[in-house]
C-alpha cells in the first residue's frame, strides 16, 4: 500500500474516532472543549467506518437519525445518494478540494447526494454531532493540510444541542478569512431559537459568515421532513442542497 494512502486512511480513522465522542455526550448543553493534539496526520483517501455502536450506546435522537436514513432509501432516486451509517469521511471525486462540509446526521445520511451536487467537496459527518466537535476536527484537518487552499466551509450543525458563543468564536478564529456558510437549523427542540439567534448575530457581525436559511425554507413545510421534523426527506434535502448551491454561487 502506498505510504500516502496509508497515512490518509490512518487520519480518516482518527477523525471518525475523535468525532464519535459527540454521540455519547449529554444532550442539553454544548460547552467549549479543549482541543486535543493531533499526531502526525494527513488527509484520508476514503471513508472508513468504525464498528457501529450498540443501541444501548445511542441516544434516542441518534437512533431516530439512523431510522430516518433507512427511510431515505425508499425515496432517493439513486441508492448511492443515501448512507445508512453513523459517520462519513468522504473526499471529493474532483480534486483539489474546493469546499469543506462539516455536519451531523443530515449530512451523513444524504452524503452521497451532497457528493453528487458538490463533486469538489470534502464531507465530514457524524450522527449526534454537536457544534463543539468542530474545533478538534478543524485542528486535525488543518494539520493534515486538508484546509490548505480551501476558501469555502459549510457548517451543518446545531441540531443536536446548544451552540456556545465561545465555540463559535473559536471556530471563526481558526477558520480565518474563509467564507463560512452556516445552515440555520430548524427543529422542534428547546434550543432551536437560541441557536438560530446566535447564527443570525454571527452573520451580522462577520462579513465572511453567510446564512443558509433552512429554517425559513422549511418552517411551513412538514412535507420536507420525516415524522421527527428534524431529518429532511428526499424532497426536503433537495431544497436544502439547492439553497446551499445558490448561496455558494453568489459568493
Amino acid at each position: 500500500m502506498p505510504l500516502l494512502l496509508f497515512l490518509r486512511l490512518l487520519l480518516s480513522a482518527t477523525l471518525l474516532t475523535m468525532a464519535s465522542c459527540a454521540q455519547q455526550t449529554p444532550l442539553p448543553q454544548s460547552t467549549p472543549v479543549p482541543i486535543p493534539p493531533a499526531k502526525g496526520s494527513v488527509c484520508p483517501q476514503a471513508t472508513i467506518q468504525p464498528p457501529p455502536p450498540t443501541l444501548d450506546q445511542k441516544r434516542y435522537l441518534d437512533r431516530m437519525a439512523i431510522i430516518d436514513a433507512q427511510k431515505d432509501f425508499t425515496q432517493a432516486p439513486e441508492p448511492g445518494y443515501v448512507l445508512d451509517a453513523d459517520s462519513v469521511v468522504r473526499f471529493p471525486r474532483i480534486e483539489p478540494i474546493g469546499i469543506i462540509f462539516i455536519g451531523d446526521s443530515i449530512l451523513t445520511g444524504w452524503s452521497g447526494y451532497f457528493a453528487k451536487v458538490f463533486p469538489n467537496a470534502f464531507l465530514d459527518g457524524r450522527v449526534g454531532r454537536q457544534f463543539s466537535a468542530i474545533l478538534p476536527i478543524w485542528k486535525v484537518l488543518t494539520e493534515c493540510h486538508t484546509t490548505q487552499g480551501v476558501r469555502t466551509v459549510v457548517v451543518e450543525l446545531g441540531t443536536n444541542g446548544e451552540v456556545s458563543p465561545a465555540d463559535m468564536d473559536a471556530f471563526l478564529h481558526m477558520a480565518g478569512d474563509r467564507q463560512i456558510f452556516l445552515v440555520v437549523p430548524e427543529m422542534p427542540r428547546p434550543w432551536a431559537a437560541e441557536v438560530q439567534n446566535l447564527y443570525l448575530k454571527t452573520a451580522a457581525t462577520h462579513r465572511n459568515v453567510h446564512l443558509i436559511r433552512w429554517d425559513l425554507l422549511s418552517r411551513d413545510h412538514p412535507d420536507y421532513y420525516w415524522s421527527d421534523r428534524v431529518h429532511p426527506n428526499w424532497l426536503g434535502i433537495q431544497v436544502m442542497v439547492r439553497a446551499i448551491a445558490t448561496a455558494l454561487s453568489k459568493n
